[in-house]
């Protein structure tokens, strides 16, 4: 199970890293990585924590928490994923 999440992640990296080379990077995406990578290896991951990391890099801190909170996120580590995604 370990080594299969770790696989993932190598994978998702290499995956973003790709995308962010062809689509072009932009801060707010920088951001949202921060938070997802903290997340992801916190335990967390899936697409609404992404999309929920999405919207903590545009700004939007209320939308954040409460997606991670869907998630399952606990709000501690909820509250530190949206402040990563915020940062300038």
């Amino acid at each position: 199970m370990r080594i299969r999440r770790i696989v993932t992640g190598a994978a998702l990296v290499a995956g973003l890293s790709v995308a962010s080379v062809v689509a072009g990077s932009t801060p707010a995406a920088a951001d949202q990585l921060d938070c997802s990578f903290y997340l992801f290896f916190q335990g967390y991951g899936g697409k609404i924590v992404d999309i929920g990391c999405n919207f903590g890099a545009q700004g939007n801190q209320v939308i954040c928490e409460g997606s991670l909170r869907i998630a399952g996120v606990p709000d501690d580590i909820g509250r530190e994923g949206c402040r990563r995604a915020a940062l300038p």
